[in-house]
C-alpha cells in the first residue's frame, strides 16, 4: 500500500508541476513590466525640464516656475497665483491681502516644561567647514550656471536709480556683460534713465535646465562635502556642567 501511495503522491506532484511553473513565468513576466515602467517613467521625468519663464509688457505681467509645462503662474497685475499641469489650468488664488484677519487662540499647556539639555556648535567649527565646503559650492553653482540653456530672451529695458553714478556703474556692467556674451544679452537692449529711479520693461524670456543634471551634479556634490563634519555639527554636542 506505501508503494501505491507514494506513487499517487509523485502523479499528484508532477500533475501540478506545470501549474506551477506557469504562475511563476507570469509572476516574472509582471515584475519586468513593472520595473520596466518604472525605469521609463524616471527616465522621462529626469529629461524635463525646471522652467523659469518671465512676461514683462505693457499689459501683461506674469513669471512662471515649473517642471515642463507643469508648474506655478503668478500674475503681478491681477495678484492672482495659477496652478498648471501638463500645460492645463486646474486652479486659481488669490493672494490679495484681506481685510478681515482671524483671531488665533493661543492655547496654554498646563503641563510643567522638562528642560532638556542643551546642546552647543562651538563657531570654532563651524567656521573650520567653510574652506572645507566652499570648492565643492563653487564648483556645484559654476556647473548648474553651464547647464541653464536660454530658451528666450528679447526685449528692451528702461531703468534708472537715485544716483546718477548708481545708474553709471549699472550700465557699465551691462556693456561689460555684452561684449562677454554678445549672443544673450545682445538679445536685451537696456536704456539708461539718468534723471530719476524708475523701472519699465517690455521683455520676454525663459531659462530652463534639464533635471537629470540637476541630479547628477547633486549626487557630486553630496559625496563631495564633508558629511561626518556637517552631520556632527547639526547634531551638536551636549553641554557640559559647571557646576561642582
Amino acid at each position: 500500500m506505501s508503494i501505491v501511495n507514494e506513487r499517487k503522491n509523485l502523479s499528484a506532484i508532477h500533475a501540478y508541476k506545470p501549474i506551477y511553473n506557469s504562475i511563476t513565468i507570469h509572476y516574472i513576466r509582471d515584475m519586468i513590466y513593472m520595473i520596466t515602467v518604472l525605469i521609463i517613467i524616471i527616465i522621462l521625468t529626469l529629461l524635463l525640464k525646471l522652467r523659469l519663464k518671465l512676461q514683462l509688457e505693457d499689459a501683461t505681467k506674469i513669471a512662471f516656475f515649473g517642471l515642463g509645462r507643469s508648474g506655478i503662474s503668478y500674475d503681478f497685475n491681477l495678484h492672482q497665483m495659477t496652478l498648471f499641469l501638463f500645460g492645463k489650468k486646474i486652479k486659481e488664488l488669490s493672494t490679495q491681502t484681506k481685510t478681515e484677519k482671524k483671531t488665533e487662540v493661543k492655547k496654554t499647556s498646563q503641563e510643567p516644561n522638562k528642560e532638556k539639555p542643551k546642546r552647543v556648535r562651538p563657531l570654532k567649527d563651524i567656521l573650520a567647514l567653510i574652506p572645507k565646503s566652499s570648492k565643492a559650492l563653487y564648483t556645484y553653482s559654476i556647473s548648474i550656471l553651464k547647464s541653464i540653456v536660454v530658451e528666450e530672451l528679447e526685449g528692451q529695458v528702461t531703468a534708472g536709480f537715485d544716483s546718477p553714478d548708481i545708474t553709471g556703474q549699472f550700465f557699465g556692467y551691462y556693456q561689460a556683460a555684452y561684449y562677454a556674451v554678445p549672443s544673450v544679452v545682445g538679445r536685451v537692449q537696456y536704456q539708461p534713465n539718468w534723471t530719476e529711479a524708475s523701472f519699465d520693461a517690455n521683455l520676454r524670456a525663459s531659462v530652463a535646465i534639464p533635471l537629470y543634471k540637476i541630479m547628477y551634479r547633486s549626487i557630486i556634490l553630496f559625496f563631495s562635502l564633508p558629511l561626518r563634519d556637517i552631520i556632527k555639527i547639526t547634531i551638536g554636542r551636549k553641554e557640559r556642567s559647571h557646576d561642582g
